[in-house]
């Protein structure tokens, strides 16, 4: 394992916030970022997703009213930032997420159970019919025995069988068992539409950036491994990204609507919870059970959604080849429970369908912040064309475990046309790239993709400026490492330097004739503060008044912080131009 993170996410209050003005906020702290020298999607608070499932074939008439009040009160206990969609499985190819609660609470209000107690004549557990009907002789004894009247042994044997044959025959046995089969096939075909419509539900679910958290309201249902394949389940709430909590409902073992009790209530109730259990194992959840309006089960969920652990680990290339490889987590720690995947996929070094994941992303309204992604914009005016040329960088993932990713970037000028737009696969995160543009305000969106699935997306908004026709003009202070050779090109950082050395760029256009007598770089502490570091640039002149400054400063010996980093343009012994870039040194 190489690093173990713990991610918090919001917990469930009661801020009296509309989901309109949450969704404004997030919008607003996008576009405050634009004042700053950089932008980045951490510190905002896109929300979750969660989902509330209603497994209406599951749950009889009249039944489970009590259970969908305490998740209307789940609803509204979460922050205003979570998206939230209520579904019921017999529609469970539309959900829209959403982060209107009224609107919540009353689809949830519309939801009822459509599940019945199948008719029988005879009067036979769920647990009872379904070992019935795999072939339990002694369960079919013990039923034929209460129902029939006789034991089993007796409608077999010889006697009997000659004592019928004036009668007629008794087929009170077979009525048993044949009615267990039905009632037995009846529940595996419900069971079946309900994981089809989980299936079709993460299916939908997967175009979704982030983890998505299912809530699986049901009375419970019959799930046999050997019909229904779990791993295949597991499989795509793994690529969805999906986990579920199943609620499994505690209802009377007999009430008004019923003529009789099960023989078998209680083991009727484990058979059923334990598929509910199935299910929430296969997607690393857990099960909580629901008794009446207890607000404890969502409760005990709500707190579970507040964090997790994100590990890092180092795999192998044979790994990475789009297949399922299964992997194990222990704990050293005892008493403690621990869920997690069973098996992790790694797509190829050159994952297919990434495009059009990234392309999905950039599209999304919705800023995304699973994974970290930071970009900074720098400009320099073409004063020959009139045209600005800006220079975008962009970091994704965790500073200190950056990891491969795919990155795109596209570049909307203010009448809403694509400017500029590319995207790499990066080994690092980081990726640089350079368009010349009009001069005019620019909405930059950026989005990144690593290679465990984790998306991030982030808005930054700008303005270029033309060229002065008749001044000196100033280019942004570039601030990179130091390449790996003359030639080759810089790649700016975005705010966090690191290093023993730092290169300072910056470009410059005058139509005045006094020469500059020197570029000056200076890094200090606070905008007044002493020069902690300082050189003098190399300036090469080209064409049409086009400048060049470059140096390489010494920060070894700066410690972490924040700093800000000055050029001064010199001529005639008068500093005729400045400019400045605040920027961070880390560890």
């Amino acid at each position: 394992m190489v690093s173990a993170q713990f991610v918090w996410q919001s917990v469930g209050d009661s801020l009296n916030r509309t989901p309109a003005a949450s969704a404004f906020a997030l919008r607003a702290a996008a576009d405050q970022a634009a004042d700053r020298h950089f932008s980045s999607n951490e510190g905002l608070d896109a929300g979750r997703v969660i989902i509330i499932a209603v497994d209406e074939a599951h749950i009889r008439r009249l039944e489970g009213r009590h259970a969908l009040v305490a998740a209307a009160r789940f609803i509204e206990s979460l922050p205003p930032a979570d998206r939230v969609g209520v579904v019921g499985l017999t529609s469970a190819d539309r959900v829209t997420l959403t982060r209107d609660r009224a609107a919540l609470r009353r689809h949830l209000e519309s939801l009822n159970g459509i599940g019945d107690v199948q008719a029988q004549q005879l009067n036979r557990g769920l647990s009872e019919a379904v070992e019935i009907s795999e072939g339990s002789r002694s369960r079919l004894a013990d039923a034929v025995l209460r129902e029939c009247g006789r034991a089993l042994t007796e409608y077999v044997s010889t006697t009997r069988a000659a004592d019928d044959a004036g009668g007629g025959r008794d087929a009170c046995p077979e009525q048993v068992e044949q009615e267990s089969r039905a009632i037995a096939q009846f529940a595996h075909l419900q069971a079946g539409t309900t994981i089809g419509a989980l299936r079709a539900l993460m299916a939908r679910l997967k175009d979704v950036a982030g983890p998505k958290t299912v809530v699986l309201i049901s009375e419970g249902m019959v799930l046999d491994p050997r019909r229904v394949d779990l791993a295949a389940m597991a499989a795509q709430a793994q690529a969805a990204r999906v986990t579920i909590y199943g609620v499994p409902i505690e209802t009377p073992a007999f009430d008004a609507s019923h003529d009789r009790v099960s023989p078998t209530a209680l083991r009727d109730l484990n058979l059923r919870h334990d598929g509910v259990a199935r299910v929430a194992g296969a997607a690393r959840g857990a099960v909580v059970r629901q008794v009446g309006t207890d607000p404890k089960p969502f409760e005990r969920i709500a707190r579970e959604l507040s964090g997790y652990y994100l590990l890092a680990f180092d795999a192998l290339d044979s790994d990475r080849d789009g297949r399922p490889h299964r992997i194990r987590l222990s704990l050293a720690r005892r008493g403690a429970e621990l869920r997690a995947r069973t098996a992790f996929t790694l797509p190829p070094p050159a994952p297919a369908g990434r495009g059009a994941a990234l392309t999905a992303l950039l599209r999304m309204p919705e800023v995304v912040t699973e994974l970290p992604l930071s970009v900074a914009t720098y400009s320099y005016p073409e004063s020959a064309t009139g045209r600005v040329r800006v220079v975008i960088s962009a970091e994704a993932g965790a500073r200190q475990a950056r990891l491969a990713a795919a990155v795109g970037v596209v570049l909307i000028d203010e009448a809403g046309v694509i400017a500029a737009t590319a995207s790499n696969q990066t080994p690092d995160g980081r990726f640089s790239f350079s368009a010349i543009v009009p001069p005019g305000s620019y909405r930059l969106r950026a989005a990144a993709i690593d290679v465990f699935g984790r998306q991030g997306s982030v808005e930054r908004v700008f303005r270029v400026e033309p060229a002065a026709s008749d001044a000196l003009s100033l280019g942004d202070l570039m601030l990179a490492p130091p390449p790996a050779s003359v030639r080759a090109a810089l790649e700016p950082f975005v705010d966090a330097v690191s290093g023993r050395s730092v290169v300072a760029y910056l470009e410059m256009r005058s139509s005045r004739r006094a020469p500059l007598d020197a570029v000056l770089i200076f890094v200090a502490a606070t905008p007044s503060g002493p020069a902690l570091v300082s050189a003098t640039a190399t300036v090469s002149v080209m064409d049409d008044g086009w400048t060049v400054a470059r140096a390489t400063l010494p920060i070894a010996a700066l410690t972490p912080g924040a700093y800000l980093a000055r050029a001064d343009l010199v001529s005639k012994g008068a500093v005729v131009g400045r400019t400045e870039r605040p920027f961070t040194i880390v560890p």
